[in-house]
């Protein structure tokens, strides 16, 4: 054989060779490649979903205390009302009671008073009646007088 001719057969098969290496680098490259970007992806993946899944965790706590803290607040307003509203009504009760009462004692003294201012003025208009008559008329005529006034 002519060298030319091995050398062209060596060329062949050291293409074949190159050209297989070639691809089983390559298809080794692809693998390692494929799962290096496979696990930075699915870890990236997961930071993403465990970063969405914290937001949705704190987003829903802090709704969850502002809505307890609101309903807390909503409470002790609603209790303070309520304690004012009370207060403020008992002290108009009780002045209105006040009122209510002196009225009702005034009125009770005032007619307490004047019957006894009647009862006074009538007796003393009585005794000097029958101190006039007692002067001007004779006994007898004074004692049926005042017996007919007493009855």
């Amino acid at each position: 054989m002519d060298d030319q001719l091995v050398d062209q057969l060596v060329d062949r098969l050291v293409d074949q060779l190159v050209d297989q290496l070639d691809d089983q680098l390559v298809d080794q490259l692809d693998d390692q490649l494929v799962d290096q970007l496979d696990d930075q992806l699915v870890d990236q993946l997961d930071d993403q979903l465990v970063d969405q899944l914290v937001d949705q965790l704190v987003d829903q706590l802090v709704d969850q205390l502002v809505d307890q803290l609101v309903d807390q607040l909503v409470d002790q307003l609603d209790d303070q009302l309520v304690d004012q509203l009370v207060d403020q009504l008992d002290d108009q009760l009780d002045d209105q009671l006040v009122d209510q009462l002196d009225d009702q004692l005034v009125d009770q003294l005032d007619d307490q008073l004047d019957d006894q201012l009647v009862d006074q003025l009538d007796d003393q208009l009585v005794d000097q009646l029958v101190d006039q008559l007692d002067d001007q008329l004779p006994n007898q005529l004074v004692d049926q007088l005042v017996d007919q006034l007493i009855d």
